[in-house]
């Protein structure tokens, strides 16, 4: 299995220099197939982040909206090169822009966004400000309407007949982000609380975040593949304890400052 995963990450970095080398990676939606049912949006716009868009037996379910409404139609543009199936479910990872920007696009062309109550919730309160936020540092970045999702559920739930299993435990990167795990292809979508750097912090929960990674350790899912939701896509399970020796060591620099 280690020689599944380095064979993805081998494609995949072939793959980024590709483009590098043709030009600016700015501004622009790769759509990669990783395995089976499971696609990897790779977005350049704002900052890089990655979605999952998953092709199911008569439907497509993408995790992660993308920024904004421009970004989910370039997403679901580069979707309909690989099938003719519709998109009829989204959902919102966490409360952030890059995960529930794309909403309002979503919603017209008749899907339905699924998030958490408390991913609603935390919509409701900060979404302006956080808008501001990122049009301080990305003044391109549209002062985007608040869409809130459609389909609100508890901690857990489950797509696709159970080939999409969603849940929460507990705060992280923001008090109220995901996983979200494939079982028939090992697989776990990260979203923003597992990355390769420490990335922003500023809606993180120090203290609980490394509790809710030793939760997800303690569950012993059979993971063979993490996609991140930033950066690098594709990582193996390791990438769990990598994220949690970054915030070990942010939290002894921060306690010597």
């Amino acid at each position: 299995m280690k020689r599944l995963i380095w064979f993805f990450f081998f494609a995949f970095t072939i793959s980024c220099a590709t483009q590098q080398k043709a030009g600016s990676e700015a501004n622009t939606l790769k759509l990669l197939h990783l395995t089976g049912p499971i696609y990897i949006s790779e977005d350049r716009f704002y900052d890089r982040e990655n979605s999952i868009v998953y092709v199911g037996d008569e439907y497509v379910t993408v995790i992660g909206a993308t920024w904004t409404p421009e970004t989910a139609k370039l997403l679901v543009d580069e979707t309909k090169k690989v099938t003719s199936k519709p998109i009829k479910e989204v959902v919102n990872t966490n409360w952030h822009h890059d995960r529930s920007g794309g909403n309002s696009y979503f919603k017209s062309i008749g899907a339905k966004i699924y998030a958490t109550k408390l991913t609603a919730q935390l919509m409701k309160s900060d979404w302006d400000k956080m808008t501001d936020l990122i049009r301080k540092d990305r003044p391109t970045f549209p002062q985007l309407p608040l869409s809130l999702p459609d389909n609100l559920r508890d901690e857990r739930f489950e797509l696709q007949n159970g080939r999409i299993q969603a849940f929460y435990l507990g705060p992280s990167h923001t008090e109220d982000g995901i996983f979200v795990y494939f079982p028939n292809e090992k697989t776990l979508y990260g979203g923003c609380i597992l990355k390769e750097h420490l990335g922003y912090l500023g809606s993180s929960n120090i203290i609980e975040y490394p509790k809710t990674l030793q939760k997800l350790k303690d569950l012993h899912l059979d993971i063979d593949i993490i996609i991140s939701g930033h950066w690098s896509s594709i990582h193996g399970p390791e990438l769990i304890d990598q994220y949690l020796a970054l915030l070990v060591q942010y939290s002894k620099q921060s306690s010597v400052q």
